[in-house]
């Protein structure tokens, strides 16, 4: 039986290394690249940076050039103050005009200073959902990577576990040729091994869906691919709540767009307090007029000069529509506050909550391995006992089939711990652009 388990993992390992082997940092890299929802989030945090400017807020001045030309061809008949008359067919004029002007707001109230700081508070808001987005994406890939690892083991697992129903009921047809078992044993050989070929196929077809939708996901090509054992993957051992609080609170993305959220509104809120103030801005221009006519006193004119002038504005009464909105943004801004405690409070349960369920899982997972060893032991001294003719097919079946669920417990457990940790990892921020995450715990 050694020698047929020997001989099976070998075969299993020949099929794996004929495949690509996708590893986990491959697969991170690829899924970074191609996920729409990142690539979307991206142009969001690239649109916000562009519009965070001095200028957008209002803050720089407004140059502005304009030029003009008019042409006239008509007849004229005038008569002066002093009697005289002129009559011209056909009289033509012609005007020009060329200025350059500046304008300037020298003072709103703050108005332009708080437009500037919620540019900046949207921008960071947009760098925010990316770097969440990003932190998503890497947990899929991760989560799901496991996934199909595990998925693996449980094919080479029912592979195994064929193989040795194959075996059996190929003694057991050997044995009942030669009159040496009843039908009984051979009968109940074949349903075990046609049970097992069920299940074997039932996985393979989970194994190649999973395996689809994995590729589609991070935007792979070749669907015909391999990827790591999911056992490589660590799994640390125990996080210290206060240090996971601390990273929670300065790094987790949700509970930064609260921050940012109430930020905001603060903003808003005294951004309406400029119109307590009035608007008082400043203008220059400088500028070319000329004109041309065969009609009246003036043939020819032309002027040039500097213009200059402020502007005082005051709104003194607006039916009340200014002050409704400074008491609305008061609102807001309670709202705000009252949402970012909302989601400190729910943050905090969440990470308290992560990492009970950590612990539990990562003990978990430790005892079905130790289960799932003993339980091959078992199995195969069952194995040795069956060889001698000491223990029935029935009792050999009860130990293989304990080993099979032992086993797939295990990778059960281990996929849990898994998915446990990575929620610890996006709950403290620590998941990063290249798919990297804290080294310990403690870091």
């Amino acid at each position: 039986m050694n020698r047929l388990i020997t001989i099976l993992f070998a075969t299993a390992s020949f099929s794996v290394s004929a495949q690509v082997m996708l590893t986990l940092d491959q697969a991170i890299s690829a899924a970074l690249e191609h996920n729409h929802d990142l690539f979307i989030a991206g142009l969001d945090a690239e649109k916000a940076s562009n519009s965070a400017t001095y200028g957008n807020a209002g803050m720089l001045p407004s140059i502005t050039a304009a030029a003009g030309s008019n042409y006239s061809n008509q007849n004229s008949n005038l008569e002066f103050a002093t009697g005289q008359t002129q009559d011209v067919k056909g009289a033509q004029s012609l005007s020009q005009n060329a200025s350059v002007g500046l304008s300037q707001v020298l003072f709103a109230g703050g108005r332009m200073q708080r437009s500037y700081a919620l540019l900046k508070s949207t921008e960071r808001a947009a760098n925010v959902v990316q770097r969440q987005a990003m932190e998503n994406t890497i947990a899929q890939v991760w989560s799901q990577y496991m996934a199909l690892s595990l998925l693996q083991r449980s094919v080479s697992t029912a592979s195994e576990s064929m193989m040795i129903s194959n075996e059996r009921f190929t003694k057991a047809q050997l044995t009942n040729e030669l009159g040496g078992s009843n039908t009984t044993d051979l009968l109940s050989a074949r349903v075990d091994l046609n049970r097992d070929k069920v299940s074997l196929m039932n996985i393979e077809t989970q194994l190649e869906s999973a395996r689809n939708t994995f590729a589609t996901f991070i935007g792979w090509d070749n669907s015909d691919y391999a990827v790591g054992d999911g056992a490589n993957l660590t799994v640390l051992s125990g996080f210290d709540v206060k240090q996971v609080m601390t990273k929670m609170l300065s790094n987790n993305a949700v509970l930064e767009l609260a921050k940012i959220s109430a930020e905001t509104a603060e903003l808003q809120e005294k951004m309406q307090q400029a119109t307590l103030f009035p608007t008082i801005s400043a203008q220059v221009s400088y500028g070319v007029n000329q004109s041309q006519a065969e009609a009246g006193f003036l043939s020819a004119s032309q002027q040039t000069g500097l213009n200059a002038g402020m502007n005082f504005n005051y709104n003194l009464f607006s039916g009340f529509q200014s002050q409704t909105q400074r008491q609305n943004t008061q609102i807001e801004t309670l709202k705000a506050e009252r949402r970012l405690d909302q989601v400190r409070e729910t943050t905090e349960n969440a990470v308290k909550n992560a990492i009970r369920m950590f612990d539990n899982a990562t003990s978990v997972a430790r005892l079905e391995s130790e289960n799932a060893e003993v339980s091959r032991q078992r199995f195969q001294k069952m194995d040795e006992l069956f060889e001698l003719g000491k223990a029935s097919s029935l009792e050999l079946r009860e130990a293989q089939l304990a080993w099979l669920a032992a086993e797939n417990g295990k990778s059960s457990a281990q996929f849990q711990a898994v998915n446990a940790q990575i929620a610890l990892f996006q709950l403290m921020g620590s998941i990063t652009s290249d798919g990297a995450v804290s080294v310990g715990a403690n870091d």
